[in-house]
């Protein structure tokens, strides 16, 4: 039920008699609208008479419908506002059951009739999946005879009492969206409390949540409702002149209050709306305080961008529209459940484009309403612009830097005040009435980017602490800026909108450098470690930091390189705020900005750099390039000069991270040897270390170094211990340094070895978990590490092609969502791996792989063997290949076999089958035992296929629905048997064609 449903004379009698909830009774049917409002609508050319029934169109009578007539009474008293199909079914057929496609005919005919969409005039319009919405003005005529009747807008209900020299509550001609919630809990505090202030930002929507509770509150409890507009007044001293004028007082200036006082003393019941007091706060809080004190049947609804503070006043703070949260992908249906969304397209609907929004549209309008805070004036003036420059236009003039918030938004309804026809002129009207030194911090504030603390506050006012303590509670009662209170504190945001105005004013001044260089140096101070030989990946600095930092060290970073002078400052702050890039995963933002730091540095642009600061840029350099490129030279000259100056100050946590990185090199390219060497190197730097993260670390490397060599046993004995070390709580910890969660990265080497070594099911587990692990602690890059190396591999391997597909589209989604390229790289690959039993499109597929990396196309070979290539066949000859060669030795072996060379493709597989065994690779070992048997019973050899399937086959405890042991089990059972029954000579090989089963087979 809408709060502010409008009751008949009837109901509002009986609800005289019932206790105030707060809580209107339903809309009325069109046929008891009517009896309410018995003079009649009107609205551009057309009058409508609802207790005749008829409808004019210059005073000549139009023939319309009944049912037509019922719908265009129930659109028109609720003008600007969607109106639900079921409420129009229950207004035109009331006792009858009809189709929702009734409605659709009777408003066509509807339109017909008022030649809508003719001339540019729209009236009708669809709100896709919601209803209805008449666009058009609607006004209310005084009581007449049709064709003769004398407009009389804003009129009241029938039965208030209100004298004719009074000024009653306006009547919107648009309705509120999203504000019901606000709505009723108004209405409830203005039954509790006789002085009720609504206090907001500019353009959040006051006046038109006053007005229509006033009305409401009016008709419920049978009082009069005025309304006194304060904005147009320039000087204090003429509140009282204008409460006395709207409530038809005739007193002097000097005795304005007395006389007010006397009128409204005594019997008289009365709500008065004193809108716009900001400017005129002090005048409006005397006056309200003095009638009140005077005139006990008296309330007043005040609204204000600040509270009156006068005694027993209630201070009730409307906040922006409920937004869609970020980074969340909305159909138009779910988006239009936010009222900030909803706004936005019923504005837009009423247009010239008469704009709707489709699932396509649903993202682009959210973000649109999010940029503009849910601000309702800047929403609508948004909305009103998209006929100008369209909704993409408009996404990107709001993302401008250049102040595309004020500049997009233009000019709102020619009949609105001048400071509500145009955002900048709503911020004109609300800075010009801050004292000196408040306009001076909120301009300074802008510097920030997100919520910050008093004493960055502080650190950029540069002034008295008292000073700031009195300026800053003067903004925030104003709703210039939103304080943030929590349990351990207490921060404050500008709004978006407020923030890109006050940059403006402060770009004006002198004062902007100053204050962009305080700002910097206080960004440096929080993320610079207090005590880096204790903390040398500042994971303590930085434990609560990401979701609030980020955004301020961007901006600090990008004004140090485009100031002169600063830009030494410029290298400090990407120094040393790495652990917040490193756990945001911004790494692509953050190599563009150390490349242009480093340039920057050898160009010697930034004077004297700090020798641990330059080893600091350049070891997340080569990290960022491995994410974000995927590895190559870029990435080993990075971290070769991060050693270099590591050694050279002695600094071994910094080699070890250069150790790390070059570690990852490595693996990136293929050379499994130099892994397990790095993985050494950096375990005898370790033994030293007494931080037991660093140790867990090279244990991880040391698991991933044995299993990509082909050491099983290793390798699974190194990763287990990591997922025994207990988890850290913190999660700043649990990713410190050498970027992935320590258990995320073993369960993933763990799941992998557990494959190789027999155990699927386990290999699974463990994969899942790691997947899990990595979602609950919200860290992309390690996400992305467990899907790419373990999670799809060990799914692919497994059968589980599903899952495979589920997890590598996530892969894809998190790397690009994060620009990790060298995940990308894998996510991209993983996409090649279609339909095994689909083989249409495999050439295509195979020659776009082999663009990819070298350990991406390792994996591809696993799951599919024709992505063999030539590069990757010379790698497992040359006992490069470590974890897969087995498997493409096997690959090999079935490419031979197609090409009808029997006896290689044998002694191909006895390769994979002995390098299987000494790696203690069981899986490996199984296919190729497979492949084997295949062959050798079609050459007659089914007693020795049997023994060596049959004993390849006997170690598996687990596992048994998964694809390569059912292969075996289909082999023995089948293809043996049948073997055994015809013995084929060895001499007649069956055709090509007949061997390339065992291909497909083992992909299927």
């Amino acid at each position: 039920m809408h709060p502010l449903a409008q009751p008949t004379p009837a109901s509002r009698k009986a609800r005289c008699a019932e206790p105030h909830t707060g809580v209107s009774p339903p809309p009325a049917s069109a046929a008891a609208s009517a009896q309410a409002a018995p003079g009649g609508l009107r609205f551009d050319r057309f009058q409508i008479h609802p207790a005749q029934r008829t409808l004019l169109e210059d005073g000549k009578v139009l023939r319309l419908g009944s049912r037509a007539f019922d719908l265009l009474v129930a659109l028109c008293e609720r003008a600007g506002e969607v109106v639900s199909t079921r409420e129009l079914l229950a207004a035109a057929w009331p006792n009858a059951i009809v189709e929702e496609g009734s409605v659709r005919v009777h408003i066509a005919s509807l339109r017909k009739v008022l030649k809508d969409g003719s001339d540019g005039r729209r009236f009708v319009t669809n709100v896709p999946l919601r209803g209805y919405c008449f666009v058009a003005p609607v006004e209310q005529m005084a009581v007449s005879a049709p064709g003769t009747a004398a407009p009389q807008a804003h009129r009241l209900a029938a039965d208030a009492i209100v004298a004719a020299d009074e000024a009653p509550c306006p009547t919107l001609l648009t309705g509120l969206v999203g504000r019901d919630r606000e709505a009723a809990e108004l209405m409830q505090l203005l039954h509790t409390h006789r002085c009720v202030t609504l206090v907001g930002a500019g353009g959040i929507g006051k006046t038109s949540v006053a007005l229509p509770v006033a009305r409401a509150v009016g008709q419920l409890d049978e009082c009069r409702v005025v309304a006194v507009e304060l904005a147009a007044l320039s000087q204090p001293e003429l509140v009282p002149m204008a409460i006395a004028s709207a409530l038809g007082v005739v007193v002097s200036d000097s005795q304005a209050l007395p006389a007010i006082a006397a009128f409204l003393r005594g019997d008289r019941r009365l709500l008065l709306v004193l809108d716009n007091c900001e400017h005129v706060i002090d005048s409006a809080a005397a006056a309200s305080e003095h009638i009140l004190s005077h005139a006990p049947g008296v309330r007043i609804l005040a609204t204000s961008r600040e509270a009156l503070r006068i005694q027993g006043e209630w201070v009730h703070r409307l906040e922006s529209l409920a937004l869609p949260p970020p980074q969340m992908q909305f159909r138009a249906a779910d988006a239009l459940a936010y009222p900030a969304v909803r706004l936005f397209v019923e504005r837009a609907a009423a247009g010239p484009s008469a704009f709707r929004m489709g699932d396509a549209e649903a993202p682009l309008v959210s973000n649109i309403c999010r940029r503009l805070d849910g601000i309702p004036l800047a929403i609508e003036l948004a909305a009103g612009a998209i006929d100008a420059v369209g909704l993409k236009g408009l996404v990107e003039r709001l993302g401008s830097r250049l102040g595309g918030r004020l500049v997009v938004i233009g000019r709102g309804r020619r009949t609105a005040l001048p400071r509500h026809q145009t955002l900048r002129a709503t911020l004109d009207w609300s800075y010009d009435l801050l004292p000196t030194e408040e306009q001076e911090l909120l301009a300074q504030l802008s510097v920030f980017r997100s919520v910050f603390a008093h004493a960055a506050a502080l650190a950029v006012f540069d002034r008295p602490i008292e000073l700031l303590d009195t300026c800053l509670a003067g903004l925030v009662s104003k709703s210039l800026v939103v304080r943030e209170a929590s349990a351990d504190a207490v921060a404050y945001r500008l709004l978006e909108t407020t923030r890109e105005y006050a940059a403006e004013r402060l770009a004006a001044g002198p004062a902007g450098k100053v204050a962009a260089l305080r700002h910097a140096k206080y960004m440096l101070g929080l993320v610079r470690p207090a005590a880096a030989e204790r903390d040398p990946q500042g994971a303590a600095a930085t434990a609560h930091a990401p979701p609030r930092w980020i955004d301020d060290l961007r901006a600090a970073i990008h004004w140090a390189f485009e100031s002169d002078g600063a830009r030494h400052m410029g290298v400090s702050l990407l120094a040393w705020s790495v652990p917040v890039w490193l756990a945001t995963s911004m790494l692509a933002e953050y190599r563009q900005l150390a490349e242009r730091a480093i340039a920057c540095i050898d160009a010697g642009q930034c004077g004297v750099v700090d020798a641990q600061e330059e080893m600091r840029l350049c070891e997340t350099l080569g990290h960022a390039i491995w994410h974000t490129r995927g590895g190559g030279s870029a990435m080993e000259a990075a971290f070769k000069r991060a050693l270099e100056i590591a050694q050279r100050l002695q600094a071994a946590p910094s080699q070890l991270r250069c150790l790390f990185g070059l570690w990852l090199v490595c693996n990136a390219e293929g050379d499994y040897l130099g892994s397990l060497q790095r993985a050494e190197q950096f375990g005898d730097i370790a033994a030293a270390s007494k931080d037991a993260s660093v140790h867990q670390t090279h244990e991880r490397m040391m698991a991933l170094g044995a299993h990509f060599q082909g050491d099983q046993a290793l390798g699974g004995d190194f990763a287990q211990r990591v997922v025994d070390q207990p988890v850290h709580r913190d999660r700043a910890r649990r990713v410190r340094g050498f970027q992935f969660d320590q258990r995320v990265a073993g369960l993933t080497v763990m799941a992998r070895v557990r494959w190789m070594q027999g155990h699927p099911d386990q290999a699974l587990a463990h994969a899942s978990e790691a997947v899990q692990e990595a979602l609950s602690i919200d860290h992309p890059l390690s996400l992305c590490y467990a899907i790419a190396i373990g999670a799809a591999p060990v799914a692919f391997w497994c059968g589980e092609d599903a899952l495979a597909r589920q997890w590598s589209a996530m892969l894809k989604r998190f790397s690009d969502e994060h620009s990790l390229l060298f995940w990308q790289s894998f996510g991209e690959g993983y996409r090649h791996l279609a339909d095994p039993e689909d083989g249409r499109d495999l050439h295509r597929r195979v020659a776009a792989a082999s663009a990819l990396g070298t350990t991406v196309r390792e994996v591809l070979c696993t799951v599919q063997p024709a992505f063999l290539d030539d590069a990757l066949l010379a790698r497992a000859h040359q006992g490069e290949a470590g974890w897969c060669g087995p498997e493409l030795l096997r690959a090999h072996g079935e490419r031979l076999l197609q090409a009808g060379a029997w006896d290689e493709a044998a002694k191909e597989f006895r390769r994979s089958i002995a390098l299987a065994r000494q790696q203690k690779a069981l899986s490996w070992e199984l296919r190729g035992s497979t492949s084997l048997a295949r062959l050798l019973a079609r050459r007659g050899g089914h007693a020795e296929a049997l023994r060596i399937l049959d004993g390849a086959l006997g170690v598996f405890q687990e596992g048994h629905g998964t694809r390569d042991l059912k292969l075996a089990r289909h082999v023995i059972a089948h293809e043996l048997a049948a073997s055994a029954a015809c013995k084929p000579s060895a001499a007649a090989p069956r055709s090509p064609a007949a061997g390339a089963g065992s291909l497909q087979v083992l992909a299927a």
